[in-house]
C-alpha cells in the first residue's frame, strides 16, 4: 500500500474496537496519529481527551493534532455508542437515549468533519473515512433504532461530502463493518447458541475482527484510493450481499 508514510492522521474512538486497531493500522503503515476518546489509553502519538458531542472539545483536539503534527491528512470520524438496554423500537424508545446515541454517533461525526475539513483545507486536501454501518442503509438491526438511523445519517454525510469537496483535493468515504469481535457486541456474543446464529446469517460464518476493518479503512485512506469517493464499503463478509 502507498501513500500513508508520513501523513497525519485524526482518529475519534481510538481507544477500542475498530478505532484502536485503526490507530494502530495507520502508525504501521507510518501515519502520525493523533486519537481523540472519552477515556484515556488509546494508542497513536498523540491521545487526546475529548468527547465528540461537544463541539468545543472536538475543535480543541483538532486544533491540538494540528499545532503538534503542523497540518492533517487524515479524518476517520470513528467513535459511536450502541445503548444497549435503552435503544429500542421506536414506541418504546426513550427520547434521551434517543438523543445521546445522535448526539455522539451523528452530530460527533458530523462535528468531527466539520472541524478536520478545515485542516484539511488549509493544507490542500486529504482524505476522511468515517466509520459507518450496514445497520444505516438496512432494517437489520431490529430493536437498535436509534443507532440505526444515526448510522443511516453518516451514510448521508459520506455522500454529500463527498459531492461538497471532491473539487478541493478531499476525499471522502466510508466503510460499513458487519458483526465485528469488539466490546460493543459482547452483550450477545457472549451467548454461543445467540452468536452461532448470527454468524450463520454471514457467507463467511464468522464475525469480523477489528483489524479486518482497520484494513479497509486503511486502503480508503491510502493513494492507491486516489479514484474513490462517495463511497460505502461493505466490509461484513457477505452480510448484505444476499
Amino acid at each position: 500500500m502507498k501513500g500513508l508514510q508520513g501523513t497525519y492522521a485524526f482518529v475519534t474512538g481510538g481507544a477500542s474496537g475498530i478505532g484502536r486497531a485503526v490507530v494502530e493500522r495507520l502508525a504501521a503503515e507510518g501515519a502520525r496519529v493523533a486519537t481523540a476518546d472519552t477515556s484515556a489509553g488509546a494508542p497513536g502519538e498523540l491521545p487526546l481527551i475529548a468527547d465528540v458531542s461537544d463541539e468545543a472539545a472536538i475543535r480543541g483536539a483538532v486544533a491540538e493534532a494540528v499545532s503538534a503534527f503542523g497540518g492533517l491528512d487524515l479524518i476517520v470520524p470513528n467513535a459511536a455508542v450502541q445503548l444497549t438496554g435503552r435503544d429500542d423500537r421506536a414506541d418504546r424508545l426513550d427520547r434521551d437515549a434517543w438523543q445521546r446515541t445522535i448526539d455522539v454517533n451523528l452530530t460527533g461525526a458530523f462535528l468531527t468533519a466539520k472541524h478536520g475539513i478545515a485542516a484539511l483545507l488549509a493544507g490542500g486536501g486529504g482524505a476522511v473515512v468515517f466509520v459507518a454501518s450496514p445497520a444505516g442503509l438496512y432494517g437489520i438491526a431490529r430493536g437498535l433504532d436509534a443507532y440505526s438511523a444515526s448510522k443511516a445519517g453518516v451514510a448521508g454525510l459520506v455522500r454529500v461530502l463527498a459531492a461538497d469537496y471532491a473539487g478541493e483535493g478531499i476525499r471522502v468515504n466510508g466503510v460499513l463493518p458487519g458483526i465485528t469481535e469488539t466490546a460493543m457486541n459482547h452483550w450477545w456474543m457472549g451467548d454461543p447458541e445467540q452468536r452461532a446464529a448470527v454468524e450463520a446469517s454471514v457467507p463467511l460464518g464468522r464475525a469480523a475482527q477489528p483489524e479486518e476493518i482497520a484494513g479497509a479503512v486503511a486502503f480508503l485512506a491510502s493513494e492507491d484510493a486516489s479514484y474513490v469517493t462517495g463511497a460505502l464499503w461493505p466490509v461484513d463478509g457477505g452480510l448484505t450481499a444476499v
